[in-house]
């Protein structure tokens, strides 16, 4: 079964209501992971929206706890010897306790200083926190079939370090790598003024337009999980832009079916998918550089952020029951592809 509903990373609290509303244009619920006994600081919007079923909180288990610690030590025994510069502690964050498996304690033992509070929060360095509750999002994804969205483009960029398990090169834009990981952009989605939209409109126009936004939500993962699986098939480009017509009608009709905002300016959705050299040779545009980013068919931007190191294991691991979006409710996400880039290398690397 297709996702149907998104989990909001990394932060309990929302940071931008605009953001939960453009979620709702798209998905039917926008979840986020919310700690046994933590009353999150909402405001009167976030409150309406989860009193319409609309924002739902994800109470952890002793699954997630287990699964995320496992994913989060193995990780950590993979890159102990090649620690990424944005891993490196410095500054201090803390960790509720209910998102944490008890076994995490003798890691942190071995590793540096930590301390937990009066209130038994986990202080540990920013950077170690962040990787953590990566992870934590990624398996609760993974056991609900939820997406994930983010409107933080620093999270965003450095997400697929732990989603893909630091399975990238020493030089992370190696044109001759056989695989990539790569931004997709659908430009024109979201109104620009959904910040401004009253919770009343926006709750009529997710209950009027149910097949409208499937459909793309759909149509959207169709092309990527399609994307994800190319490998050498001689018609692929032929078969590739089936798919990205079809996303560009679905898009087409949902904006029309917008109603009053159908003629405001809008923003765009991007999500991050593994590319094979292959499939990315299927866009005339990229043949020369898969660095390059292609416009395809007007409103669909494609390009590479990094090389895999083993790309055929970026595609017999992927879990295509979720991906991570980010929805760009700011000028901030414009040519998402190269800033991404950039942030992915200075954490990895400066």
């Amino acid at each position: 079964m297709k996702p149907d509903s998104i989990l909001y990373y990394p932060h309990i609290e929302f940071q931008n209501v605009a953001w939960v509303k453009s979620s709702l244009l798209l998905w039917n619920h926008v979840y986020r992971i919310v700690p046994e006994g933590y009353v999150p600081n909402d405001n009167d919007d976030i409150k309406a929206l989860i009193d319409e079923d609309l924002v739902r909180n994800i109470k952890l288990d002793d699954k997630d706890r287990e699964d995320t610690c496992d994913e989060f030590l193995r990780l950590c025994d993979k890159i102990e010897n090649h620690m990424p510069t944005g891993l490196i502690p410095s500054d201090e964050d803390r960790i509720h306790p209910g998102k944490i498996d008890n076994r995490l304690y003798p890691y942190l033992d071995l590793i540096g200083d930590y301390f937990i509070d009066e209130n038994k929060w986990l202080h540990l360095s920013k950077e170690l926190a962040r990787g953590y509750m990566f992870k934590l999002s990624q398996v609760v994804a993974r056991i609900r079939n939820l997406n994930r969205g983010t409107d933080d483009l620093d999270a965003w960029s450095i997400n697929p370090y732990f989603c893909e398990n630091a399975n990238f090169g020493e030089f992370l834009q190696d044109p001759t790598a056989k695989g990539f990981f790569c931004s997709v952009t659908l430009e024109d989605v979201v109104p620009q003024n959904i910040g401004e939209v009253s919770i009343r409109e926006l709750i009529s126009f997710v209950n009027k337009r149910k097949d409208e936004r499937k459909q793309l939500r759909e149509k959207f993962d169709e092309l990527i999980s399609h994307l994800a699986k190319i490998s050498n098939i001689q018609h692929a480009g032929q078969v590739s832009m089936d798919f990205v017509n079809d996303l560009i009608d679905s898009k087409v009709q949902y904006r029309q079916s917008m109603d009053k905002w159908k003629d405001i300016s809008a923003l765009s959705i991007s999500t991050g998918v593994p590319v094979s050299l292959t499939a990315l040779g299927t866009f005339a545009a990229l043949n020369g550089n898969p660095f390059s980013i292609a416009m395809i068919a007007g409103s669909l931007a494609i390009g590479a952020i990094c090389s895999y190191a083993d790309f055929y294991r970026a595609k017999k691991n992927r879990d295509p029951s979720y991906s991570s979006y980010l929805i760009g409710i700011d000028e901030l996400c414009r040519n998402v592809t190269r800033q991404s880039y950039t942030r992915l290398e200075e954490f990895i690397n400066d």
